[in-house]
């Protein structure tokens, strides 16, 4: 198993800091707004928790008729039909299920790529439309989309991006049933220590964690059984 940036440490708020008192209803959440917040994230999790944080209508996340914040705007929309379902909601300040499906879609062009030039005769992908969401033996929940190879034989191999309840900043990928690369967004760091870039670091920055991710796909696909 590979690790990108071990020592880094996870679970990062994305909110800005909440103000207090009037000032708590009075203005929108999003950094620098000063705008009146009168729409409240309509996000409620499994256990009956809301987010309560509030927002004015430009920085509002429309989702069906509904408004959310960012991060649980990106939840539900990852979730799809499953948001029905308590158990499949994380919980209020649990960004995992959001974090899957923007490393899905942000990089889909080069993961998805990195599994198709491992195919081999007679082999075809199947794609996760939304996130899953899945119970561990320990009664932990995980959040995976990914991919599915198959042949006519009926043989799959999955190969999955992955974030467990236990650690929300922390991607794993799974191909088969073998974790072979685990790592944080560079994103998810950078705001942790509070450190902006500009947008050519950024860009290489990602690039750099996505590449990471591409080899050991191609790597653990090439030597599957």
């Amino acid at each position: 198993m590979a690790v990108l940036d071990p020592t880094t440490e996870s679970i990062v708020e994305t909110h800005p800091p909440a103000r207090t008192g009037a000032a708590a209803t009075a203005f929108c959440r999003e950094r620098g707004c000063e705008v009146p917040g009168f729409i409240e994230c309509a996000y409620v999790d499994g256990r009956g928790r809301s987010c309560e944080t509030r927002w004015c209508s430009h920085h509002a996340h429309k989702v069906g008729a509904r408004s959310y914040c960012r991060r649980h705007a990106s939840t539900v929309a990852a979730l799809g039909g499953k948001v029905s379902d308590p158990r499949a909601l994380p919980v209020v300040d649990d960004r995992g299920a959001s974090l899957v499906s923007w490393v899905c879609t942000e990089g889909q062009a080069a993961l998805r790529g990195a599994v198709a030039a491992e195919l081999r005769p007679g082999e075809v992908i199947f794609d996760d439309r939304t996130v899953n969401v899945v119970r561990q033996a320990s009664g932990a929940r995980r959040w995976e989309q990914g991919w599915r190879v198959a042949d006519r034989g009926g043989r799959i191999c999955r190969v999955m991006i992955c974030v467990d309840e236990c650690d929300d900043a922390r991607i794993s990928v799974e191909v088969g049933n073998t974790v072979v690369a685990v790592a944080v967004p560079p994103w998810i760091t950078r705001r942790r220590a509070s450190q902006e870039v500009g947008p050519q670091r950024d860009a290489s920055d990602r690039a750099q964690f996505y590449g990471f991710l591409v080899k050991q796909i191609g790597g653990a696909l090439a030597a599957r059984d």
